[in-house]
């Protein structure tokens, strides 16, 4: 058995073979965790060390919005699985509002939990989306990950620079078989390059395979179907959970709990609750599997991002989540911020174009055939439209009213463009 991939993702899965009422069991990061520190001592404890260093300088943080830019890759078989734009805008949105804490469920959070929350202080900006149908499945084995998704030789599409884009795949990722049980899977992310201290092997297998996978149906689904189970609500925050993976950040657990409560794990960050094993993808606020009847005591923090409470109930990441982070982006993968935006299509396999850009009062759309009308919008970073228009190829769009900065043109709904205005 291969344990050098599996300890070095993170999936979001369920072992429906193992459930008994709404008992889920933890992911195969939680396990492979443990063996490792079974097989050598102390291993838990060393693999943060570097990350908790760096996230103390970075404690007291200026107010710099980190600006990530992403590509998405959509590799598809079946028609159902080519997730629509108006979804991957929703999926650019609920990352933007849930690292900047402007999701409108914050108010959920109890009142113990106010003093750590924190706004992160990272944007994410949409720079292109790749389309590749396949003929391939994707299928993780507990020897490895479905990375084929990532190579296009293979049925997949090849990451951009994965130095200076947080690379994105959605795709069907088919059940993990083992063992006679068929267990579906979220998602998965590999964690940063290798910290000191941290056991070789703990990145990605090569530079092009890192970023982030997940299932088409957490992005373009309401629910998701768990054999067993019954429905889990999506609200499209399994992309905020993994992003969070490939950030530096474990699951609130430390990934201890795997059979049974265990209240020895550490994530590494001093201001999220000690908390014995994963929550089961519900809402309990009566959930406390470490120090309950203690002074000063809190419960599990099913509100964190990092844990595996429903989706509903996730709204808020930490200080010191937020510190570590920053700290990763900042040194390990700081080339996601150091390169200048771009103003190209972000469908890049078309004639159309936007002339100027940047644009100052007014554009022209190149490419368009004469006398046909077409449907213009413009959307922002957020996913919402700021503007309708119907046009003729010759005619002009006015942009005087919108705010200097980065929008999109979706035109008949078929053709997206990225615009910059300037004044």
């Amino acid at each position: 058995m291969n344990y050098i991939h599996v300890f070095s993702i993170a999936i979001l899965l369920f072992w429906s073979g193992w459930v008994n009422g709404q008992h889920v069991s933890p992911c195969l990061y939680d396990h492979a965790i443990q063996l490792r520190e079974e097989s050598n001592p102390g291993y838990k404890e060393r693999l943060y060390r570097t990350i908790e260093s760096n996230a103390a300088h970075n404690v007291n943080r200026n107010d710099e919005v980190l600006k990530v830019k992403v590509v998405l890759h959509v590799v598809y078989k079946d028609d159902i699985e080519n997730v629509g734009d108006d979804a991957l805008l929703k999926q650019i949105q609920v990352l933007n509002a849930c690292y900047r804490r402007k999701n409108a469920d914050t108010v959920n959070l109890r009142s113990i939990f106010h003093p750590v929350a924190a706004d992160a202080g990272i944007e994410f900006e949409l720079e292109e989306v790749r389309r590749v149908k396949t003929t391939a499945t994707f299928r993780p084995s507990i020897s490895g990950l479905p990375d084929d998704v990532k190579i296009t030789s293979k049925g997949g599409s090849d990451a951009k620079d994965p130095d200076k884009y947080l690379n994105i795949w959605i795709c069907k990722i088919l059940p993990l078989e083992l063992f006679g049980l068929s267990s579906p899977v979220l998602g998965y992310a590999y964690p940063p390059e290798p910290l000191d201290h941290w056991p070789a092997g703990s990145a990605a297998p090569a530079k092009h395979l890192e970023g982030v996978v997940i299932d088409y149906r957490t992005v373009s689904q309401s629910t998701y179907p768990i054999p067993n189970l019954g429905s889990i609500p999506m609200l499209a925050r399994t992309a905020v959970h993994e992003v969070g993976h490939y950030f530096g950040l474990r699951h609130i657990s430390g990934d201890a709990g795997l059979f049974g409560v265990n209240c020895e794990g550490t994530d590494g960050v001093d201001d999220t609750p000690t908390q014995g094993a994963q929550s089961q993808f519900n809402c309990d606020t009566s959930q406390n599997t470490c120090g309950a009847g203690v002074i000063g005591d809190l419960p599990d923090m099913i509100e964190n991002y990092m844990d595996y409470s429903a989706e509903t109930c996730q709204n808020t990441f930490t200080k010191g989540q937020v510190a570590i982070m920053r700290s990763v982006i900042q040194t390990l993968r700081k080339g996601l911020i150091s390169h200048p935006s771009g103003t190209e299509s972000i469908y890049v396999d078309n004639n159309v174009s936007i002339v100027p850009n940047p644009a100052y009062q007014f554009f022209d759309i190149h490419g368009l055939n004469n006398n046909h009308q077409y449907s213009v919008e413009i959307y922002n970073m957020m996913g919402q439209k700021l503007k309708h228009k119907q046009i003729y190829s010759n005619e002009s769009v006015d942009v005087s009213d919108i705010y200097p900065g980065i929008y999109f043109v979706r035109i008949d709904n078929i053709n997206q463009l990225k615009l910059m205005i300037a004044r």
